[in-house]
């Protein structure tokens, strides 16, 4: 992409902020385009150039594009929300502690089209497994996968090797057959995507669980630190493990823009909170890393979050251009410190260089 092509992208996201410069629009190219699509940001993209009054400004095809996909998003959403609703009442009969995470309460928090979600991801205790997939049993999910749009059930091999290996169940899914929602699924997990992520953790986290209110829904998740902390857990785990950047699925920007939005809504103390919460869990770093990356891609100017940030890794210069290789255990890092020029490379995996045992941080 060349250099106007990259700052219109980047206008189009900033939904938090007015376009700054106009005259970007004359480079709504297709590359734009597709880069919006690639990183699930067409529905904000085009709410953007309606509040900015520029929709009339842009190609035709742009225009209908990103309009119809921001349609698609409302009609969706609303299959989803009556998929909240649906779980809400299954689940009701539980007398055990359960959080929904992530897309449940980011999808009805942002604007209307802005982000959608597949699935729900439930946090339990290890314990509680067994009783909610019965609710689930019961109100007619299976465990297995969706592919190419058909539903293949789980073997019982695969059933046991996901609970044993990877600390969530296999999904359970149930076909809704709802606008742009043919299937509904849920991920019970049981344990944190991080490694310090201990019993103790878990519960003390699920003993927190609070009710959230947006749009009509009443959604049982984390409080506000603890949901922030895990997001940038799961943003980190997916950008620094060497897989998932294989895969070019490292850094989709809406995962950095659901921080965007919670960081900008935040005040001072509130983000003290949560890094003095992040330090009890030994997770302060990884939400360093994922407040100065998304503040990199962002252009966001929050001297408080970007110092607060800083002096956590002021000993770990390093820590931000870290990657793991799980497979063979190998430590590699990105040759290219600035996060929007790493974003918009073509093949970020070729920018890393293995870390020799006596330079691993």
């Amino acid at each position: 992409m060349k250099e106007k092509e990259k700052q219109l992208f980047k206008e189009l996201c900033k939904f938090k902020d007015k376009i700054t410069d106009p005259s970007l629009i004359e480079f709504a190219t297709p590359a734009v385009l597709g880069h919006l699509f690639f990183n699930r940001m067409q529905g904000i993209a085009y709410d953007v150039l309606k509040n900015n009054g520029l929709l009339g400004k842009v190609n035709r095809e742009f225009r209908n594009s990103l309009g119809a996909a921001y349609d698609q998003n409302v009609q969706k959403n609303n299959s989803f929300k009556k998929c909240i609703v649906m779980l809400s009442e299954i689940l009701s009969p539980c007398t055990c502690k359960v959080a929904m995470l992530k897309g449940a309460y980011l999808c009805a928090h942002y604007p209307d089209g802005y982000r959608t979600s597949n699935d729900i991801d439930l946090l339990v205790l290890p314990k509680d497994v067994t009783a909610v997939g019965h609710l689930l049993f019961s109100a007619g999910f299976k465990q297995g996968n969706v592919r190419n749009g058909d539903f293949i059930p789980a073997t019982r091999q695969e059933i046991i090797e996901s609970k044993m290996m990877r600390g969530e169940t296999i999904p359970y899914i149930k076909e809704v057959n709802l606008p742009f929602m043919k299937f509904f699924e849920v991920d019970i997990n049981f344990s944190l995507d991080y490694k310090n992520g201990t019993g103790d953790t878990l519960s003390d986290m699920l003993s927190n669980v609070c009710i959230k209110n947006e749009k009509e829904l009443s959604i049982p998740t984390l409080d506000n630190a603890d949901f922030f902390i895990h997001l940038c857990a799961h943003l980190y785990k997916e950008a620094t493990t060497l897989p998932w950047i294989e895969m070019q699925r490292d850094m989709t920007l809406y995962k950095y823009c659901d921080i965007y939005m919670l960081l900008s809504e935040m005040t001072d103390a509130e983000l003290q909170r949560i890094f003095a919460r992040a330090t009890e869990l030994d997770m302060e770093k990884v939400c360093a890393y994922t407040v100065l990356e998304t503040m990199g891609l962002f252009d966001m100017d929050n001297p408080f979050a970007y110092g607060i940030a800083n002096v956590v890794l002021e000993d770990d210069s390093d820590f931000c251009l870290i990657v793991a290789s799980p497979k063979d255990k190998k430590v590699l890092k990105y040759q290219t410190a600035d996060v929007t020029e790493r974003f918009f490379m073509e093949a970020r995996v070729k920018d890393l260089k293995e870390v020799e045992e006596n330079e691993t941080p």
